[in-house]
């Protein structure tokens, strides 16, 4: 029997991009820096720090493109977690950032 772990992870069908991506994650008045492990083009896995509180099921995702020049803030759906990663979809990014998340994963 598989883990159902790995079924929920790897539901994306896009490919997926390995990133050393800096995201902020921002939800309610908790904005939190955390470190993204992949991205595709629908959607992105973050590495959580150790205190953080679990997201809420709608969370505003600040993608650092160029730290501390250039980033886009884009809303992601929560749809798998565990103590150490969340994983989220993108909910209609606008034309301009979906074009810059396929340039990021090479599917443009």
């Amino acid at each position: 029997m598989q883990n159902i772990n790995n079924l929920v992870s790897e539901r994306r069908r896009e490919r997926r991009l390995k990133v050393d991506l800096k995201v902020t994650r921002q939800s309610g008045i908790d904005d939190l820096a955390c470190l993204a492990e992949n991205i595709s083009a629908t959607g992105i896995k973050i590495r959580k720090r150790a205190e953080s509180l679990p997201s809420t099921s709608i969370c505003n995702l600040e993608l650092h493109l160029v730290p501390g020049s250039i980033s886009t803030v884009v809303a992601g759906r929560c749809v798998w977690q565990n103590s150490d990663y969340e994983s989220f979809e993108f909910i209609s990014p606008s034309f301009s950032q979906q074009v810059i998340i396929e340039r990021l994963t090479g599917n443009l």
